[in-house]
């Protein structure tokens, strides 16, 4: 199997070799690595999706990673460290769009329709709180009509996305923006974040969250406007697994 580089992602290794022999040697590893098995292995390989669909990345410490593709005979290197992919290197050149059919135009019409004035409909999901910038971000929500019976567990209902997993998403997303300012930074656990559950059995509406909450109560009414929760059928309830720093552990 081949080793292939983008001039860019070359420049990068090579500048990292010149800086740093340690970091140099953990990326020479998980080359190696993804040389044995592309798709497992060190580093969390991670399928990236959007404009980088089809590539993959691993982590090989804070903030530092390899981008690659590969196939039966090579594996090619688009960025190591913290460079960036350039746009001209991803994606296709031209984009082809196959237009409706008038039939398949006035069903999706009718879909799309068929929605309209319910995007206050209450909803359950997941968020945090940026404390610096007093505003939820990383929300997830879910209108509760999307759901039946059939989706709770143990009475409950809740979108399935997990903190740990939007987080990844976001970071990457964030990161071939070329914004490592932004709030996806660190671990998803030391941010106040929390869960909107909906309870069957009491028709009510259930703000999960850590003790931090309590430090910051105007963010309940942040909340509730957030997921158009009726607050007469809205309640805050506390469980460790939010407080800021825990996690499934």
């Amino acid at each position: 199997m081949k080793l292939l580089f983008t001039p860019e992602a070359l420049e990068s290794y090579q500048e990292i070799k010149r800086a740093s022999q340690q970091e140099a040697d953990k990326v020479k590893e998980i080359l190696k690595d993804i040389m044995l098995h592309p798709e497992e292995g060190q580093g969390n390989p991670i399928p990236l999706t959007g404009a980088l669909s089809g590539l993959l990345s691993r982590e090989y410490g804070i903030q530092q990673q390899i981008v690659y593709s590969a196939s039966d005979d090579e594996v090619k290197i688009y960025a190591v460290g913290q460079s960036i992919i350039p746009a001209n290197q991803i994606g296709p050149d031209e984009l082809s769009q196959t237009q409706y059919s008038e039939q398949e135009y006035r069903s999706v019409l009718k879909q799309m329709a068929a929605n309209r004035g319910k995007g206050e409909d209450p909803k359950v999901g997941i968020f945090w709180y940026n404390v610096a910038r007093d505003e939820l971000f990383g929300v997830i929500s879910h209108p509760l009509n999307d759901y039946s019976r059939a989706n709770a567990s143990d009475g409950r209902i809740t979108c399935s996305e997990l903190h740990e997993d939007v987080w990844k998403k976001e970071f990457h997303k964030q990161r071939y923006k070329g914004d490592n300012s932004g709030p996806f930074i660190g671990a998803y656990q030391d941010k106040p974040r929390g869960r909107i559950f909906y309870n069957i059995e009491t028709d009510t509406f259930e703000v999960a969250a850590g003790k931090w909450l309590q430090e910051y109560p105007h963010v309940y009414d942040m909340i509730l406007r957030e997921f158009d929760l009726p607050p007469e059928r809205t309640a805050a309830k506390y469980a460790v697994h939010w407080d800021i720093g825990q996690s499934w552990q």
